[in-house]
């Protein structure tokens, strides 16, 4: 019986044989540099995990938070994409949207916030993905599982933030640099002053530097 080197040299010349030999080669260095990516990603979020040593404050405005209940599910978990920003004291989400499941149950939701990012930008609205929220039903705390744990690992090098939220306990964000404890979320805000303050922080922006400025503005509630 022939075997699928002799097969394979049987039916092609050398030069057939060498870019064949070369693209497997490549292959396997893309394969490896992916599992070395996966494997070094998840061991970095788990120990971080461990410090819970990120002190920043999540910033979000009471109609962007309000988007958690209004789009809650009681029967199936859902998710949301977050657009904001981000710098060393804290975490502003501008921007809650519901996300489209790709797969969706009682215990699990698939999503990937790609429809969702291409919209904010057709839009013209904030399309800086900072990262997910989806909902744990029938739990009473906010908190991420082991599953999601071994995710945001997965993800950390794309994905900023990982929330949960339930209907007991409310959304609660975390970072691969606070993996158990949730950070701080400072609420501000009603819509009416929400559109006020944003528009006097863009004009304020424009006048001083003629750039985005900083990646938040602590305002006063």
């Amino acid at each position: 019986m022939i075997g699928p080197c002799e097969w394979l040299t049987a039916r092609t010349n050398e030069r057939t044989l060498a870019r064949l030999t070369l693209l497997f080669a490549a292959g396997v260095v893309v394969l490896g540099a992916g599992v070395a990516w996966y494997v070094g990603s998840v061991g970095l979020s788990m120990g971080a995990m461990a410090y819970d040593s990120d002190d920043r404050t999540v910033v979000i405005e009471e109609r962007e938070r309000a988007a958690f209940a209004a789009h809650y599910d009681a029967d199936d978990e859902v998710g949301w994409c977050l657009y904001g920003t981000t710098n060393e004291t804290h975490v502003r989400i501008d921007e809650v949207v519901p996300a489209a499941p790709v797969s969706q149950g009682s215990e699990r939701v698939t999503f990937t916030c790609v429809p969702e990012t291409a919209g904010q930008l057709l839009a013209g609205e904030n399309a800086d993905f900072l990262g997910t929220v989806h909902s744990h039903r029938g739990h009473d705390g906010s908190e991420l599982s082991k599953i999601d744990i071994a995710l945001f690992g997965r993800l950390s090098p794309f994905v900023e933030v990982m929330g949960v939220y339930t209907e007991t306990d409310g959304p609660a964000f975390f970072t691969t640099g606070s993996m158990t404890d949730p950070l701080d979320t400072r609420v501000i805000g009603n819509a009416t002053e929400t559109r006020r303050e944003r528009g006097r922080r863009n004009e304020s922006t424009r006048t001083v530097s003629g750039s985005a400025g900083p990646a938040v503005r602590d305002r006063p509630r």
